[in-house]
């Protein structure tokens, strides 16, 4: 019954672990900023979502829109609790990030302000499957019932409507491969 709401606690310490921590006066101004309260703030709505008491979950549930439509509204980041998202979340800046409820994300998510990943729309069914270990760069959008690869590299202000395989950079309207993606040290 709770085991979900656990999973997500433990999502959140892995995220807050991909913020470097130097020093006080950087965790000062790193408790400022937005975007890991954007995260906080959707894995607390996402741990209230998956408590499924009878009764009492309609309830849980409604906390947890509330605390997403707050975080839609003052801090740009707009992540519903019925979306998946894998441990090592990783939002660098707020700014207008939404993510439809119906995509699935796997671990160590870095994306930028200005992202969206969603469905297309216009009577189009699915919504993206996201792989581990992928980097979403500024403005990206990601459309419809698509699914990207592990350790993927998405480059600014791309539209990704296809599929994208394991270990590639994408960039471009619409994407296309432009060469390989090295995996990061330290993830």
């Amino acid at each position: 019954m709770f085991k979900k709401s656990f999973d997500e606690c433990s999502y959140l310490m892995k995220d807050l672990q991909r913020w470097k921590w130097t020093s006080v006066r950087g965790v000062f101004y790193q408790l400022l900023e937005q975007s890991i309260w954007g995260t906080v703030f959707y894995r607390i709505s996402r741990m209230l979502f998956c408590i499924n008491i009878p009764v009492l979950k309609i309830f849980f549930r409604l906390i947890g829109f509330i605390i997403f439509k707050f975080s839609e509204m003052f801090l740009g980041v707009a992540i519903r609790p019925g979306t998946r998202i894998g441990p090592g979340l990783y939002i660098g800046h707020a700014g207008l990030v939404m993510i439809n409820e119906e995509v699935t994300i796997g671990k160590n998510l870095n994306i930028g302000p200005g992202v969206l990943i969603g469905k297309r729309g216009g009577g189009h069914q699915g919504a993206p499957v996201i792989g581990d270990d992928v980097y979403i760069g500024v403005g990206a959008k990601i459309l419809g019932n698509v699914k990207i690869g592990n350790n993927v590299k998405i480059g600014a202000n791309s539209v990704v409507m296809s599929n994208v395989p394991d270990n590639v950079t994408v960039f471009g309207v619409p994407a296309r491969v432009i060469g390989p993606s090295f995996k990061r040290k330290n993830t």
